[in-house]
């Protein structure tokens, strides 16, 4: 792989580190990943502080949810903004514990990653982790100047920009790690399938050929088991989460401007910015994570006509 595509995938998993997942001793000269006392150490740390600040943000807006109220919002968008933020810290807590529990599944998906982003050539450059900071810092923009203009207590502001930025932030690495992981699977099935097709003009027979298949199987066996088995039950949660908050754009633009209280044309202006752009980094989300990749069509094409190859094409068809 080149290395500027490796450095950013090595980026993704710094920034996962210090989120406190995938607290791993990696070693990206030989591929291997391994967990020591040292980093379980760490890994436990970050997770009882997490559950600790998480579940405090969900008692104090249990016992006093009058603090998080929106002066400039009627009671239905109020009503709304509480179950959108306990919405948010369930579903955090929920994510931040299950990738602790099943670490070390996901220690052996990131080391089998990494060898095929090593040994594949075929690649194409991509900019997610850029595109996901920007959209972030847009979301914690527009959450400030929103609450602000909302005139939330000013001791609220930074519990509302914590709780949705770290979970944005968390969702939003996992996604794009998600995405990076299937680009490598594309990457390395279109190499296979050249392999197989230089292959396939020497001798149908040859010992390369079938090597060659063996390992084209088993990169389509990670693919449809260990990638969706580490990652289904993650987007499970971050879907349902984002269908729960998309709403909230609409929200804050009924209980602010259709209410008439910013009559002055540049706060007019500013707001209904505002209530454009609040559900668009969490919409982007759910865009990268259901969006369709190329990695079902480089598995369905039928560009060899090996009795074996039908086969299976057959088989993963049905």
């Amino acid at each position: 792989m080149r290395m500027h595509s490796f450095g950013e995938l090595r980026t993704h998993l710094r920034t996962l580190r210090l989120l406190g997942v995938f607290r791993f001793h990696i070693d990206y000269d030989k591929c291997v990943v391994s967990s020591t006392h040292s980093e379980d150490r760490v890994a436990r740390f970050y997770l009882w502080g997490v559950l600790w600040i998480l579940l405090n943000i969900q008692t104090y807006c249990t016992y006093m949810p009058q603090h998080f109220f929106m002066v400039n919002y009627n009671a239905t968008g109020n009503c709304y903004a509480l179950i959108n933020i306990r919405t948010c810290n369930v579903t955090t807590v929920l994510i931040y514990t299950m990738l602790y529990v099943r670490r070390c599944r996901y220690a052996r998906l990131l080391e089998t990653m990494l060898r095929l982003n090593r040994a594949s050539r075929d690649l194409q450059s991509s900019s997610l982790y850029g595109t996901h900071l920007t959209l972030f810092v847009l979301c914690m923009i527009n959450y400030g100047h929103g609450y602000w203009r909302a005139q939330v207590r000013p001791t609220s502001i930074p519990i509302y920009l914590f709780q949705y930025g770290f979970s944005y932030m968390l969702m939003g690495q996992l996604v794009v790690l998600f995405v990076s992981f299937q680009r490598i699977v594309l990457s390395s099935l279109r190499c296979y399938n050249r392999k197989l097709l230089g292959s396939r003009q020497l001798s149908r027979e040859c010992r390369e050929f079938y090597e060659d298949f063996r390992d084209y199987n088993q990169i389509i066996r990670l693919c449809h088991e260990d990638i969706h088995d580490c990652f289904g039950l993650l987007l499970l949660p971050i879907t349902g989460y984002v269908l729960v908050t998309t709403p909230s754009g609409p929200f804050y633009l009924i209980s602010t401007l259709f209410e008439g209280l910013f009559r002055t044309p540049w706060r007019f202006a500013f707001t209904f910015l505002t209530c454009v752009f609040w559900s668009m980094p969490w919409v982007t989300l759910l865009v990268l994570a259901m969006g369709t990749t190329n990695v079902q069509r480089e598995v369905s094409r039928r560009c060899l006509p090996h009795p074996l190859i039908s086969n299976q094409y057959a088989y993963l068809a049905n």
